[in-house]
């Protein structure tokens, strides 16, 4: 059986690392490309070595889905032995844009979701500073990529990886599943320790395509548990087993948020027109701070987008920002 081996690289993020998992292989291949700093780099580089194998042997990488800290270092991968980088094309463009010119382009959906969405001025400039920041320190360069098909075949030379398309975290995030023994490479889809955040697809989102990140989340959740998983090899954390354990753990955290995000709603009655997406955020998640209140925000609305599919409660523009209300 091919050797797998877990690469866990440091990210100067609360979740602290990042697991890439490197296919000894007549195909020397990577799945996920880690996060993009020199620490990053040196930690591959030092675990490649350890198996015989250098940087420049790679020949193919497998991304599960386009954030930072799982395509950062394809560009230098591919730049140093001309390895093919594939991905799904809904994910694409998280990671392959030139950064001089479309910085501004990429950060106005940002902008208006938090306008939108009630943002205070002062908590605005501190979120923008710090997009600015990500983008310049950790953009991965440009590099070549090559499209994942929806249920497509990746041959080893001893099993065989299926593409399974598993929108929800990113609406392109997929996982690899060697049926034959039962691994499940799962990037950010599902996690042991870690709730995995729906992000919301913000361009989606204003051309009206329809795509809501928690409602998929949760149908991919369940398209995964109907697997037949022995481990589950995941983007954070160890390795673990019992999948349908930790998918049922992760869709009563679910229920039980979107009843706590109904009742914020219905123990303010009296507050005029109805709550912004901030203020909710906010009574649910205290603690959030800068960049966290986004992701607080996104898995908020996400919520927010189901009740009001039920009936449960209703949402309207009030001058340049979305307020919500419960139904009577």
């Amino acid at each position: 059986m091919s050797d797998i081996t877990r690469i866990k690289i440091p990210i100067p993020f609360p979740i602290r690392s990042v697991n890439i998992y490197f296919i000894q292989d007549s195909i020397p291949t990577l799945i996920d490309a880690g996060f993009h700093s020199k620490e990053g780099l040196d930690t591959v580089e030092h675990a490649l070595r350890t198996k015989g194998v250098r940087l420049s042997d790679i020949k193919r990488v497998l991304l599960t889905h386009g954030h930072l800290d799982h395509v950062g270092l394809a560009g230098k991968i591919q730049e140093s032995g001309g390895a093919e980088i594939f991905i799904h094309p809904r994910d694409r463009d998280k990671c392959i844009w030139d950064i001089e010119t479309y910085a501004e382009k990429k950060k106005a959906p940002f902008l208006r979701f938090f306008k939108q969405g009630g943002l205070p001025d002062d908590i605005l400039e501190a979120i923008t500073d710090q997009m600015d920041a990500r983008f310049k320190l950790f953009f991965p360069g440009d590099f070549e990529v090559m499209d994942l098909e929806d249920g497509g075949s990746i041959p080893f030379d001893d099993f065989t990886l299926e593409v399974i398309p598993c929108p929800g975290h990113t609406r392109g995030s997929v996982c690899f599943f060697d049926r034959e023994n039962r691994r499940f490479f799962s990037g950010d889809h599902l996690l042991e320790k870690i709730t995995s955040n729906p992000i919301v697809e913000l361009e989606t989102r204003e051309n009206g395509a329809g795509y809501k990140s928690l409602s998929h989340y949760l149908e991919s959740l369940s398209l995964t548990e109907n697997l037949d998983i022995k481990e589950v090899l995941p983007g954070h954390g160890e390795p673990f087993h019992e999948h349908r354990k930790r998918i049922k753990e992760i869709k009563e955290h679910h229920h039980t948020r979107k009843e706590e995000i109904l009742q914020v709603l219905k123990s303010h009655p009296t507050v005029p027109d109805g709550m912004n997406l901030f203020s909710i955020t906010m009574s649910v998640f205290p603690e959030l701070k800068a960049w966290d209140i986004f992701l607080g925000m996104s898995e908020t609305v996400g919520h927010l987008e189901i009740l009001e599919e039920k009936g449960l409660i209703t949402s309207r523009m009030v001058h340049d920002q979305r307020v919500y209300q419960p139904e009577n």
